[in-house]
């Protein structure tokens, strides 16, 4: 279990956040700039005067009224910033065997990854010999998570890790993230703007706005409890879904899709190469509103959902409908004239004609 009490200041800026987190999975850490998700995390590690509690799993890193505080490089943590910073003297090697030192000297028994199990995990034999300078973005990204990694920490901190790689680089990572949730129970906690990311990795958020926690939880009950202005820019104007990959028809180029019992099909152009569960993203202007299932029509997907709420901005044509489709839940932006000819209401059931849905895994 992670819990923590914080208050921290950083010139103008204050910040007090108390959390209890799971032990084990990826909890985002979302909010506008400025409200504080990098400030949270250098709280965490040490790297800013903070009072209050930290408490990971049995071990207490911060009590201010028991005068404890351990310090940054005795706290069982790995931390990866926007941009990694990985010793510019070391090769690879060296630095990720100063991490395993790292382990050895915080525990009597060492690292529970085997270096030679992290390095091939990575995928870094090649890289090896090679200064950091020499390295790609993504390259760069791979040794700094394996450094973490081999670090042998109860908590992972990661700050945007992906933020300044290209989107298909950034693809290419994911799996190497995934990949270690996957093989060890521990905490992790995820800045980002990108909700790709979240949708992929997290099952819990964290919200902040100025400082303060404002929601914690299942990310989407979180992210569907909160006001636009604490989410990224880019979610404001679309959705993240979550639909399960079923198949691909070679000879129309469409993959099927399911959405709880409902079907849905995107045009691709090969064959892909996800299984399971992918995140799909919507614009809410691509989305359509009829009271009865539509016929004779090109669009693809039609989607029987339940209103759960409408807004109506002052001094705008436009409505926003906040639809749920099962356990999905994603928006429409349609004219006041229609959703006043169509009669809509809260509670009623209608079909969301989805015109282009995008693939973000």
């Amino acid at each position: 279990m992670l819990n923590f009490d914080l208050h921290s200041k950083r010139g103008d800026f204050e910040l007090k956040v108390q959390a209890e987190l799971s032990s084990s999975g990826a909890t985002a850490i979302v909010g506008r700039n400025g409200s504080g998700k990098t400030s949270l995390l250098r709280a965490i590690a040490g790297l800013d005067q903070a009072t209050g509690k930290i408490h990971v799993n049995d071990a207490t890193w911060l009590d201010s009224s028991s005068s404890i505080s351990v310090p940054t490089r005795k706290r069982k943590l790995g931390y990866v910033s926007q941009t990694p910073k990985l010793f510019p003297h070391m090769s690879v090697a060296r630095n990720l065997q100063f991490a395993f030192q790292l382990a050895a000297n915080r525990s009597d028994k060492g690292s529970t990854n085997t270096l030679s199990g992290v390095i091939t995990k990575f995928e870094l034999e090649s890289l090896l010999d090679r200064k950091p300078t020499t390295l790609s973005g993504g390259e760069t990204s791979r040794v700094a998570l394996a450094r973490a990694l081999i670090s042998d920490p109860d908590l992972l901190l990661l700050d945007e890790p992906l933020s300044t790689i290209d989107v298909d680089r950034k693809r290419d990572l994911l799996p190497y993230l995934e990949g270690i949730l996957d093989d060890r129970p521990l905490p992790m906690l995820y800045v980002t703007h990108d909700f790709t990311e979240v949708a992929r990795l997290c099952t819990d958020a964290l919200v902040l706005r100025d400082g303060n926690a404002l929601a914690s939880g299942r990310v989407d009950e979180v992210i569907h409890s909160i006001s636009d202005i604490d989410l990224p820019e880019l979610t404001t104007k679309s959705s993240l879904i979550n639909a399960e990959y079923v198949s691909f028809d070679e000879q129309l180029y469409l993959a099927y899709f399911k959405i709880n019992d409902q079907a849905m099909v995107i045009p691709m152009s090969e064959s892909p190469h996800f299984k399971g569960m992918v995140p799909i993203r919507i614009q809410d202007r691509d989305v359509a509103i009829a009271t009865t299932k539509p016929v004779n029509t090109s669009m693809r997907n039609a989607l029987k959902c339940r209103i759960l709420e409408i807004e109506q901005p002052p001094d705008s044509p436009f409505a926003l409908i906040r639809l749920k489709c099962g356990t999905e839940r994603f928006r429409a932006t349609i004219t006041r004239a229609s959703m006043q000819e169509l009669r809509l209401q809260e509670n009623a059931v209608v079909y969301a004609l989805i015109k282009s849905a995008t693939l973000e895994a």
